[in-house]
């Protein structure tokens, strides 16, 4: 009898332990990469006649029942709003979509990231506020029905200048790109605090990661371990993929190329992590490569500092 009851709760633990792989994995149905970038979906999540591959920054919820993505709307014809958030979801382990996003579609919206407990969807929009002059941060909250209309973040984060790309770690610290001055060049990477609603001390993440060069699309890793930017360094004739660790209370190492798999003459941008940062994806801007690609995290391994390294 006791060896029948062990026997049964081996075959449930090693059931249970393949249910959560599965759903740990179930990005859209795609079989995960390893160190070698390959097309998500096709390299679009939208067709289009004229196969333009005009998604990116892609975005899935920790509980792995949604997807979102970002998706340049805009056209000669009608160029307002630029771009839009559209979304799939997991119904019944059958992804629907893409639709329109339930708080998107009537201002431009760009640039979605989760917060890591999945309530809250951070973005970017143009939406009229009286001090605003570009996009700004906000964020919608998760409901029973699905998604709060936005909620402006503030003036404390957001400026005239513009604010774009938010970020969010289990920390409760938010990361973003500004083009606020007094930085290293007219686009920098910010921290802020996420304090009971507010954004609070506003810090940038100085010289290591930002450079007269022009910083932005950042995401950090939920455990702030590291952060990964795009920024258009001496020597590459486009945008690539950077990455800093950090090694001490807003303390990064000196910022470097995250490698050849990701970083090619395509140029490379917009990178999001998976919930549990084991993959990264990105997307390639130009040429017959454009489109939508993912890698695992495990490229970024030779490049960690000894003393982050297990």
């Amino acid at each position: 009898m006791k060896k029948t009851v062990v026997v049964v709760l081996i075959v449930f633990i090693h059931s249970f332990y393949l249910f959560s792989q599965e759903k740990a994995t179930n990005y859209l149905n795609q079989t995960p990469p390893e160190l070698s970038a390959k097309l998500f979906y096709g390299g679009d999540l939208v067709e289009n006649a004229k196969n333009e591959k005009r998604s990116f920054n892609i975005a899935f919820s920790p509980d792995g029942n949604e997807m979102f993505f970002s998706y340049i709307k805009g056209t000669e014809e009608k160029p307002n709003p630029e771009y839009e958030i559209k979304t799939f979801k997991l119904i019944n382990d059958e992804w629907i979509g893409p639709k329109t996003a339930s708080f998107s579609g009537i201002y431009s919206d760009v640039d979605l990231n989760f917060s890591p407990d999945g309530n809250y969807i951070f973005f970017a929009s143009d939406r009229p506020q009286p001090h605003s002059a570009d996009y700004d941060i906000y964020y919608s909250i998760k409901t029973e029905d699905g998604w709060s209309e936005p909620i402006y973040a503030g003036t404390d984060i957001n400026t005239v200048e513009g604010e774009v790309y938010p970020s969010v770690s289990s920390k409760g610290n938010i990361f973003f790109r500004s083009r606020r001055t007094g930085g290293f060049s007219d686009s920098d990477i910010y921290r802020a605090e996420w304090v009971n609603g507010n954004f609070i001390n506003v810090k940038n993440l100085g010289p290591n990661v930002n450079s007269p060069y022009g910083q932005s699309n950042a995401v950090i890793a939920p455990d702030e371990s590291f952060i990964l930017f795009c920024t258009l360094r001496p020597g590459n004739d486009r945008w690539q993929i950077f990455i800093s660790f950090q090694i001490g209370d807003n303390t990064w190492t000196k910022a470097v190329s995250i490698g050849s798999e990701v970083n090619t003459e395509a140029g490379s941008g917009t990178p999001t992590l998976t919930p549990d940062a084991k993959f990264l994806f990105f997307r390639k801007r130009i040429g017959s490569d454009r489109g939508n690609y993912w890698i695992s995290m495990e490229i970024i391994e030779e490049l960690k500092p000894k003393e982050l390294k297990d």
